[in-house]
């Protein structure tokens, strides 16, 4: 049947309430959806690495999920559109998900009409907070893999509806091929969409399909296979880990155990709605439970017709009734939830509840239950004869998604963040060169640094720096890991950014273990002495987070450079002109990025830091000030941000000899 113009309508208003919820969450609150150490690389970094003759081979920062791969190259179109900025990242899965809204709506529409379509499709755009987030988070497979998983719906039943053809069958197979490329997780929803294939079909007519369906299956997943089979299986030996080691198997007393922790803990909180002005979050997550419930209730007798039809049909007996094709769709939605919780209870998964604003990653594995139980309950209220009863399954789904408006910041003081952030992280790449299951020596890494820009060049160097430290430290167990002779393994022009990457380790294990390490100062104390250079750019990496910060984290970082400071000034002075260069490079990197909240944190900090040692404070924000791999997002000079009193021409220093640097 045509769809209607009420119903484009319908799916235009499901769209615009999805783009304007989620546009007003990143335009004024952009710090709360944002999980740099997993979304900047390799995602965002992947079109900084690609196309590079010697770089490198992008296949190797695959870790269990192609779709991370898929998430970066998908991000070079936003970022030659509207540049490298972590907003334009984040347009990948927005997208996604707006492609998994259509396909949805599509879906619902075929079963049980426009209506239900819209309605689904809106419990989707205005969805528990879990759904929210992650429809914002790059992460590259818990949510990516939503759109893939509809369109592998969409393909099967539209298949079936309209008619087996050899097209629509290799189509098919494609979406489910493709899907598990993406992320092994789709498996579940493979594997019932293959035994609804088989019972709406029959074994003989299924054995003639897979001649079509196994090839285009086989090209969908030819990237996946040509993966694991370049980084040793990696994707397999992620399942193999979760699902065939210790912690997973056949104990039937820990099974009912987490079987238990599923349904009487995890289901309830996996919508993590939060409190709404003087209503709690709680609330919201039982209405949704209890939407959900009500749906899944009601869809129960559809899909037992559906298994009891499908069954029939996988022993040869097809029915020609064309009810089988809502009722098998039912009878796959309500299979996924208990396919889910059994796959839960017998692996090695862990769910972490995580404190806001990363509430929504300690749930990620419920992504996909939350994206099909806004069909079910569509589709469950859809079986009541009434509008006034279908209202009252929707609507307290749809009152508890009012509660995502408590995620903006409605005071609009932090407006259009993400433009002002790098959508990259490249120093992270470090750990993917040097990391022993990719087999490359450090010579290796260095000469696919080697092969990038400066400013690229520059960021590897110091990841390789701080990766090669750690690797040290821990095979030093405590002892003296000889850290000096790490720089002896790159090349000269390399050690300066070597040297901070050393400082930079141990300013990450400080914030790690509450207290700094003082072997570092021990080490930059007698090569000082020694007339080594050096050991002033190891004090300089000091100051460096390892982290990315957002602009809420500075002034908590800064906090905690001034009081470092304060103990270097007491214990270590001949240390503290180096360490203060470092803070100025902290803040030069900040301040180029033109957030006024940032700064605000400057003009408050750096009194305190330039008073210790004003011209190195000041020539290391010109050096900061340098290091950005796109322009400066600032709007007034540099000059004017600083402290009353600044060493001009300390500023200008830096920025001369961070270009020398990068110049070599």
């Amino acid at each position: 049947m045509p769809i209607t113009r009420q119903g484009w309508l319908g799916l235009a208003l499901a769209l615009l309430a999805y783009v304007a919820l989620r546009a007003l969450l990143l335009g004024t609150n952009f710090d709360e959806f944002t999980m740099p150490q997993y979304e900047l690389f390799p995602m965002g970094t992947l079109p900084l690495l690609s196309g590079v003759e010697g770089g490198l081979p992008v296949s190797r920062v695959y870790d269990n999920a192609a779709g991370q791969l898929l998430t970066g190259w998908l991000a070079e179109p936003c970022y030659a559109l509207f540049g490298p900025t972590y907003l334009a990242l984040k347009l990948v899965p927005l997208t996604l998900g707006a492609l998994a809204l259509v396909l949805l709506w599509l879906l619902v529409c075929d079963s049980a009409g426009e209506r239900a379509a819209t309605a689904a499709a809106l419990l989707f755009a205005l969805g528990p907070t879990t759904l929210v987030k992650y429809s914002t988070y790059a992460s590259g497979n818990h949510f990516e893999t939503l759109a893939f998983n509809a369109l592998a719906l969409w393909c099967t039943f539209a298949m079936h509806r309209r008619g087996v053809s050899t097209a629509r069958l290799f189509a098919t197979g494609f979406a489910w091929g493709f899907a598990a490329f993406v992320f092994l997780g789709a498996l579940s929803t493979l594997l019932l969409l293959a035994l609804v294939h088989l019972g709406l079909r029959g074994p003989r007519a299924s054995l003639r399909d897979a001649l079509v369906l196994a090839p285009g299956a086989a090209l969908g997943l030819a990237p996946l296979l040509a993966l694991n089979v370049w980084t040793g299986w990696r994707g397999f030996e992620f399942l193999q880990n979760k699902f065939s080691k210790e912690g997973s198997g056949a104990d039937l007393g820990r099974i009912a155990s987490r079987l238990a922790e599923f349904a009487g803990e995890h289901l309830l909180a996996a919508t993590q709605f939060r409190d709404f002005g003087p209503l709690p979050g709680s609330l919201a997550r039982w209405m949704f439970l209890l939407a959900f419930l009500a749906g899944y209730l009601l869809l129960v007798p559809a899909a037992l017709r559906g298994v009891r039809t499908l069954a029939r049909g996988a022993l040869g007996r097809v029915s020609a009734d064309t009810a089988r094709f809502d009722e098998a769709l039912a009878a796959l939605l309500c299979a996924y939830l208990p396919l889910t919780a059994l796959a839960y209870a017998t692996s090695g998964l862990e769910i972490q509840p995580k404190e806001p604003p990363m509430e929504a990653e300690g749930y990620r594995y419920f992504n996909t239950h939350l994206f099909y139980a806004t069909f079910v309950i569509a589709l469950g209220a859809w079986r009541l004869p009434s509008t006034a009863l279908r209202l009252a399954v929707l609507a307290p789904a749809l009152a508890a998604g009012s509660f995502s408006a408590a995620l903006a910041d409605w005071s609009f003081s932090h407006t259009n963040l993400g433009a002002h952030y790098d959508g990259f992280n490249v120093k992270q790449t470090a750990n993917q060169l040097l990391t022993p299951r990719n087999g490359y020596s450090v010579e290796q890494a260095c000469a696919m640094a080697e092969a990038y820009p400066p400013q690229v060049r520059a960021q590897l160097y110091l990841g390789m720096g701080r990766v090669r430290t750690m690797q040290r430290l821990i095979k030093a167990k405590g002892g003296d890991p000889d850290l000096w002779s790490t720089l002896g393994e790159f090349p000269e022009r390399a050690r300066p950014d070597v040297a901070r990457g050393i400082g930079a380790t141990f300013r990450h294990q400080a914030r790690v273990f509450s207290r700094l390490d003082r072997r570092i100062l021990d080490v930059a104390r007698e090569r000082l002495a020694a007339g080594d250079p050096l050991a002033g750019f190891a004090l300089e990496g000091l100051a460096t987070d390892w982290e990315v910060a957002m602009a809420k984290d500075l002034p908590a970082r800064l906090a905690e450079l001034e009081a470092l400071a304060a103990d270097l000034q007491a214990s270590e002075p001949t240390l503290l002109p180096h360490f203060i260069r470092g803070t100025g490079v902290v803040i030069g990197r900040a301040l180029r990025r033109g957030v006024a909240s940032e700064e605000s944190a400057v003009a408050h900090y750096a009194p305190a830091l330039s008073a210790r040692a004003n011209s190195e404070f000041c020539e290391g924000v010109g050096i900061g000030f340098e290091e950005g791999l796109r322009a400066p997002q600032v709007e007034r000079p540099l000059e004017t941000l600083l402290p009353s009193g600044f060493d001009a021409g300390a500023l200008e220093r830096g920025r001369t000899r961070r270009r020398a640097e990068l110049a070599r």
